[in-house]
């Protein structure tokens, strides 16, 4: 989950919104929606609008529902088909359509899709104009130079890690905060096309590293934030639903960066 997302479930309304989110009878209606072909957050919707009025005002806060249900199905195996699927009603035009049912990707499969990345990120990139790379509009997390210097960046990371995981016992993996170093790396300030080809070498090369691990190796564990055993494999999947994470944002923020150039395109007009 993003960072800004790991900071607003901190606070009193976070904390409520995910206890409303991931009770345990809630996946169950999040998973006979995704049979359906429906947007899963179309299950709470209503419970929202009529227990939490102020969400409606709250861009971060409808997009943490969203996070908070992907991460409830990813957890349960299921995959996004359909980034952006109609949702009733004015509080969440849009929501993410999962899978009718789990899927459990083979390791080559979760390296085929972790390839598939860059390809995804150059064609977000190519339908964004140069004029809006370095552009945030309110509520949204990164701005599209700032996905693609992020992802460059945590691929290095996750490579540290494989690494750490490999010759070491039990290494700590500590958590990246993506948003502050945003920050101290000015990504806003930093050439899109270069860090998009960047990030194309860097994942091509994790890649190559990721297909020469034996199985052994795979289940070898590392301590996440110092506290949670997890497998190599177990990091390396978590990196496939970070990438799943940012397809969300960029889909998200398309969107909206496509929404404010038609108003500014309709305000010329008058």
């Amino acid at each position: 989950m993003h960072s800004r997302f790991d900071r607003f479930r901190t606070t009193p309304l976070g904390q409520q919104l995910e206890r409303l989110l991931v009770a345990p009878d809630r996946y169950i209606e999040f998973a006979a929606l995704s049979r359906a072909g429906v947007a899963a957050i179309a299950a709470v919707t209503d419970e929202i609008r009529e227990k939490f009025p102020e969400v409606e005002q709250d861009t971060t806060a409808r997009q943490f529902c969203g996070a908070m249900i992907a991460e409830v199905m990813r957890e349960h195996g299921h995959e996004v088909t359909q980034a952006r699927g109609r949702v009733g009603g004015a509080l969440f035009s849009y929501g993410a359509v999962f899978s009718p049912q789990p899927i459990l990707l083979p390791f080559a499969g979760v390296i085929e899709a972790l390839s598939q990345m860059p390809a995804a990120v150059s064609g977000f990139a190519s339908r964004v104009s140069s004029a809006q790379w370095s552009r945030r509009p309110k509520g949204t997390g990164f701005a599209p130079v700032e996905h693609a210097c992020h992802l460059r960046d945590l691929d290095a990371i996750f490579a540290d890690r494989i690494a750490a995981v490999r010759n070491r016992h039990l290494p700590v993996i500590d958590s990246v905060d993506g948003t502050e170093l945003a920050k101290e790396r000015d990504y806003l300030h930093q050439d899109m096309t270069a860090a998009v080809s960047a990030f194309a070498q860097s994942r091509k090369h994790l890649c190559t590293m990721l297909k020469k691990l034996k199985p052994e190796q795979l289940a070898r564990c590392g301590l996440r934030d110092g506290t949670r055993r997890m497998t190599l494999e177990e990091l390396v999947r978590e990196l496939l639903d970070h990438d799943r994470t940012h397809r969300l944002e960029m889909d998200e923020l398309e969107a909206e960066l496509k929404q404010t150039q038609d108003r500014r395109k309709g305000q010329k007009r008058v």
